[in-house]
């Protein structure tokens, strides 16, 4: 860690305070509507993830438990502790790698915190206001904590859904437990001590535990801290704490200067496609090149994908031999959608990465890194036709939706979630769920909210 103590001090304690006061009473409108999406999408993640083989491993370990059946496991008739709950929920949130994701998080938010707040949310029967202060409060001291500890722990190995994710389902757990200040900046402590989750797991299940142990340890650290399980209240920032250990880069200022005003939850990036985000511009580059020029495959002589640099260590397997791999494989990537294929769960199966059609598309893809192509730049794809033609398009895909946007963004979501969720719970069940978070009855406990209890 090199960062001035004095500089430092106190970071725990002030994340913690404005953690603590947020009030659904207090939150604006556009933020109980990105709730709204937030929920509805992590919903549709968690039920369609429930059937893939990660999320069924989870759940036989997760019913393996004597504790008491308290909380859902989502997707299925399943009950458990919930902290079990949380873990198998994140599991199959983020199993599919179609749920959110934030800049300011360095990764993939509510696969931990929603998980984490709706299991003990359905356990203490909390008011679905009260889920949602929790999860909007989860998030703000988690993007508080990954925006000031910088760039240098997900660049050292460190994958962010995991570390962030720790504090964001504390914050979320403790707000549920109503813990005041003392408990919120022990809470963190405890939380600190436990984040972990490493980018190595990239396109196995070990990625998707990252999410789960978030989930599962920082409700842990909220119901220690609880319960008087004494920490210090400095994880953070004291000496041999969290960004002792995490961090080169730490700036306590850096939070305050991205986010201004803003909420974290204003920040949440919601996919279009079953894929890393790294992959998305390249896709939607292919995608509106086809659309303008309506080239035909027997045309393309080949295709460039001018990438950040640091893409290559996150996304850019050359020649995956999974589904899971395939979702971290930009060249396969770009073959799907060159295909004109669903990029969905379907575009990254395991009998995807081993289509012949794709494979020769995949053959014509280079990915040419860039030192200077900034890390959320856009991909400037290029495509060089047998004619001579050379098409070029540039798509930014990490812009959040400004709020304007906001009832267009809730169509997509909702036609997102039907396709995930009608097969595994069947249409009307679908329906009804939908209807319910766009009314989102504050009063109603979250258990009624998702049809749980």
């Amino acid at each position: 860690m090199r960062t001035d103590e004095t500089t430092a001090k106190g970071f725990t304690t002030e994340v913690a305070s404005e953690v603590a006061a947020i009030r659904y009473s207090d939150l604006p409108p556009h933020a109980i509507t990105r709730a709204r999406h937030v929920l509805l999408d992590w919903l549709g993640a968690v039920i369609a993830g429930s059937v893939e083989p990660a999320g069924r491993i989870a759940q036989a370990i997760a019913s393996e438990t004597d504790s008491r059946p308290v909380a859902s496991i989502i997707g299925t008739n399943l009950r458990s502790s919930p902290r079990e709950a949380a873990m198998a929920n994140a599991i199959a949130a983020h199993a599919l790698d179609f749920d959110d994701s934030s800049l300011w998080t360095d990764g993939h938010p509510s696969a931990a915190v929603v998980s984490a707040a709706v299991a003990l949310g359905e356990t203490l029967q909390s008011s679905t206001g009260q889920v949602v202060a929790a999860i909007v409060a989860g998030l703000q001291g988690q993007a508080r904590i990954a925006l000031a500890t910088g760039p240098s722990a997900y660049e050292g190995g460190f994958h962010g859904t995991g570390i962030y994710g720790t504090f964001g389902a504390a914050g979320a757990c403790s707000h549920l437990l109503d813990l005041g200040l003392h408990g919120f900046e022990q809470a963190y402590t405890l939380a600190a001590t436990q984040a972990a989750g490493l980018r190595r797991t990239f396109g196995t299940m070990g990625k998707h535990l990252n999410a789960a142990k978030a989930a599962s340890n920082g409700m842990l650290a909220a119901q220690l801290a609880s319960k008087g399980f004494t920490a210090p209240t400095d994880g953070i920032e004291g000496r041999q704490g969290f960004i002792w250990t995490h961090s080169t880069t730490f700036d306590p200022a850096r939070p305050q200067q991205t986010m201004g005003n803003r909420l974290a939850i204003e920040s949440i990036l919601f996919k279009r496609h079953a894929s890393c985000h790294g992959t998305h511009s390249s896709i939607n580059g292919v995608v509106k090149l086809r659309a303008q020029h309506e080239f035909a495959e027997a045309e393309i002589a080949g295709v460039r994908l001018f990438v950040p640099e640091k893409v290559t260590d996150i996304c850019c397997i050359s020649d995956p031999v999974s589904g899971l791999e395939g979702k971290f494989s930009v060249r396969h990537a770009a073959s799907v959608a060159l295909a004109g294929l669903d990029t969905g769960p379907a575009g990254f199966s395991d009998e995807s990465v081993h289509d012949a059609r794709l494979v020769a598309l995949r053959e014509l893809v280079t990915v040419c890194p860039e030192a200077d192509r900034p890390m959320t730049a856009p991909t400037r794809v290029q495509i060089t036709l047998l004619n001579g033609d050379v098409l070029e398009a540039e798509v930014d895909v990490f812009e959040p939706t400004p709020s304007a946007g906001l009832p267009a963004e809730w169509k997509a979501l909702e036609s997102k979630f039907i396709s995930l969720s009608s097969p595994v719970i069947g249409m009307p069940a679908a329906r009804d769920l939908v209807d319910r978070i766009e009314r989102l009855d504050p009063d109603c406990t979250i258990g009624q909210l998702f049809n749980l209890s």
